[in-house]
């Protein structure tokens, strides 16, 4: 197929890699050029604009960092919807419902809502996990793309209503969240009362109580080396996005609220860039 990947952050330039390793042609775009200079040395090309590189294509992955970022790429005169046709925008973006509704109203509901579960490794590895939700007859067209995507990895249809996928994923990324402010407490405990991190990591790396999710950063929380992907700014705008979409609904999250400061407080003091498991620092800046 000829796919675009527009937004060459961590997440987007795994997923045009991915596809672009399964033999389908890819044209990228990102607002800042030339960050994709290593897979046009592989085949892939550039486009210029949104707008191109949707019109060249069959269809267009969208991976960026926030809200306003996907509806000005999508909706701009040079955007996505401009060059769409008769295509498909797959949005792997983490946004909120109402985001996803807009964009498929813009593209005339030609839309996938496709988040990501998994590390830009696991992306390009084949192992990450999708959720899908949109028009069942735009997945089953998608089927080569993903066949690639998810070779080692898992993909579930959500149904036709696209903002489902992005529901559940905002709501997967709370859980996250949640866990890694959780987790981050726990071992500047341990770590205040003198355990060594060995015994740490040994200990909470196999206890139960620890989902798996949480596994992949226990090492980074003992050891305060943040060098990971996922951001505490992004952390903080999901959970953000959670917690509004609970309160829109009547439900009330007094722990989202506790846990976005932990992960804004993080962004703000000089962790903006770190990976999530960094919140642990504001806890070791307060002994």
């Amino acid at each position: 197929m000829r796919l675009a990947v527009l937004g060459m952050g961590r997440m987007g330039h795994a997923v045009a890699e991915r596809l672009l390793s399964g033999g389908h042609e890819v044209v990228v775009w990102n607002r800042t050029p030339h960050k994709a200079d290593d897979l046009v040395a592989k085949g892939a090309r550039e486009a210029a604009t949104p707008t191109a590189a949707a019109e060249e294509t069959e269809a267009t992955f969208t991976s960026l960092a926030d809200d306003a970022a996907v509806r000005g790429v999508v909706t701009a005169p040079d955007g996505v919807a401009a060059g769409l046709g008769d295509g498909v925008l797959i949005d792997a973006s983490t946004v909120s419902p109402d985001t996803t509704a807009d964009l498929s109203e813009a593209v005339g509901g030609r839309l996938l809502a496709s988040p990501i579960l998994g590390s830009p490794t696991a992306v390009v590895s084949g192992a990450a996990g999708y959720l899908i939700g949109g028009p069942r007859d735009l997945y089953d067209r998608l089927a080569p793309a993903y066949s690639v995507l998810v070779e080692a990895g898992r993909h579930v249809y959500v149904g036709e209503d696209a903002s489902v996928a992005t529901t559940l994923k905002l709501l997967s990324n709370y859980l996250l969240m949640s866990g890694i402010a959780t987790l981050a407490e726990t071992v500047a405990t341990a770590q205040a009362v003198g355990l060594p991190d060995e015994l740490i990591r040994d200990y909470f790396g196999q206890l139960p109580l620890v989902a798996p999710a949480l596994h992949n950063r226990l090492d980074d929380i003992v050891s305060g080396d943040h060098d990971g992907w996922f951001t505490t700014t992004l952390g903080a705008k999901d959970v953000r996005l959670a917690g509004d979409l609970a309160r829109s609904h009547g439900v009330l999250l007094p722990l989202a609220d506790v846990v976005k400061q932990c992960f804004e407080e993080a962004s703000a003091q000089g962790w903006a860039d770190a990976d999530i498991g960094a919140v642990v620092e504001l806890l070791r800046k307060r002994t």
